[in-house]
């Protein structure tokens, strides 16, 4: 039955004919105009395809194609963020580029729909990097060499499924698996088939390297949970790059994959949502602001730094959080969605001190607490307790004390401002009735998780 499934799934991501010359004449078009802008500069960068489209594990409808622009190593990193970025603007003109981040910035812009990266990277010998782009050749070279076209289409099928599960996409909005460690990932099992097996029995720690290279990964990232030795730089864990619950959720999917199979784990068919009518809508709490326009990468990274760290103030105070997540358009607004078990918490706090017996640590607890505290006592543990009174029982007053000081609360600086002059407290009932469709989805992966389909 999965054999069967696994046929039709690399029908549906196989890009069609007229999408691969399509996208070939966009590839020779570009390179060919970058080869030429560059003649000007005084670095004279090798320029060479990568990504996706040059290797042929690229998804229909989503060709992406990366330029790399190699510079001698005279080059300063300044000269390659700032040469690179002056080829491209000839080439595409400069109010048609966006500046993405990465190691250091790059550019991307769309030729007919296709999305062209112009990255810029150093000429080096194989493990002499000086950036992360650098491996980006090596890694183009070692993926046309060792991929067979039936790997490079069950690259394809890897991509969709973990596209579909909410997993794929190195960008820090998503943080999910590259494109590259899908590659990797199929170079190492042989095939999505046996990828998926094996997946579904992994067990910390997760080693995935050769064979004769196990023990050595596992002493040289002794801290890590989740070693994916890149094969072009065995000094380098692919895995260090994802959580914990991206791996997990990878793990689920597959093993939810093989105990039933069928063609929505790759075609993302979901059921009719009935997040808006659920009673769990009554303990959601939105923050929603509005912000300069900023990049993408930039923007996330604040997002996702801030709404953890909200999540841990809000919790330190006595509430419990079942979920949490940021959403954004991506341009000029973004909120924070909460999800409560309760709504309010009780009107006094027990503080647990130090031991009778630690005199020091005892007469600074009750010196801190005997003037505002209800009750104080020892407990049958020996420990000094105090019950005191809380100011704040309630989400939406903690909400109102965060936007009146965001920093106090660990909100990243750039958003600070926005928060605190025009950040917008949104309850159950108004999320629901607020149109912006991003919120709207923001709501429903809330209230009905992209894992619960993987979970039966």
């Amino acid at each position: 039955m999965l054999d069967e499934l696994l046929k039709e799934a690399r029908r549906l991501t196989t890009p069609n004919k007229l999408e691969v010359e399509k996208a070939g004449r966009v590839a020779e078009t570009v390179i060919e105009s970058i080869k030429q802008n560059s003649l000007s500069s005084p670095f004279k960068p090798e320029v060479i395809s990568g990504g996706s489209f040059a290797r042929d594990t690229w998804l229909p409808s989503e060709a992406d194609i990366d330029i790399f622009l190699r510079y001698p190593l005279n080059a300063s990193k300044t000269d390659l963020e700032q040469d690179s970025f002056e080829t491209a603007s000839k080439v595409f003109g400069r109010g048609n580029l966006i500046i993405r981040y990465a190691e250091h910035p790059y550019v991307e812009t769309y030729v007919d729909g296709i999305r062209v990266n112009v990255v810029p990277c150093y000429n080096v010998a194989k493990g002499r990097w000086l950036t992360a782009a650098d491996r980006s050749p090596y890694h183009l070279e070692f993926m046309k060499k060792n991929l067979t076209q039936e790997q490079k289409s069950d690259v394809r099928i890897l991509k969709k499924f973990m596209k579909v599960a909410g997993i794929y996409g190195a960008e820090i909005k998503v943080g999910g698996f590259s494109g590259y460690m899908c590659e990797v990932l199929i170079f190492r099992f042989k095939s999505f088939k046996d990828l998926v097996t094996s997946a579904s029995e992994w067990r910390l720690p997760i080693v995935i390297t050769d064979l004769e290279q196990v023990e050595n990964a596992k002493e040289q990232f002794i801290n890590d949970k989740l070693i994916i030795t890149d094969p072009v730089d065995v000094n380098r864990n692919l895995g260090k790059a994802l959580s914990i619950k991206t791996f997990s959720r990878f793990i689920i999917a597959c093993r939810s994959l093989l105990k039933t199979p069928k063609i929505e784990y790759f075609i993302g068919k979901r059921v009719e949502t009935r997040a808006l009518t659920s009673p769990l809508l009554e303990n959601l709490l939105a923050i929603y602001f509005e912000h300069k326009e900023m990049s993408v990468d930039i923007l996330w990274g604040m997002l996702n730094h801030t709404v953890k760290s909200l999540a841990k103030h809000f919790e330190n105070y006595g509430f419990k959080i079942v979920r949490s997540l940021a959403v954004s358009n991506d341009k000029d607004a973004s909120a924070f969605i909460f999800l409560f078990e309760e709504n309010n918490i009780p009107k006094y706090e027990i503080r647990h001190g130090p031991y009778a017996f630690e005199k020091e640590n005892t007469n600074k607890f009750t010196s801190k607490n005997k003037d505002i505290s209800v009750l104080m006592w020892i407990n049958e543990d020996g420990r000094i307790c105090a019950l005191k009174n809380r100011n704040i029982t309630t989400n939406t007053s903690f909400a109102r004390e965060i936007l009146k000081d965001p920093t106090k609360y660990g909100v990243s600086k750039k958003i600070v401002e926005p928060l605190k002059n025009n950040g917008k407290i949104l309850l159950g009932r108004e999320v629901k009735a607020d149109s912006r469709r991003w919120i709207t989805e923001g709501v429903k992966e809330i209230l009905e998780p992209t894992d619960q389909n993987y979970l039966s």
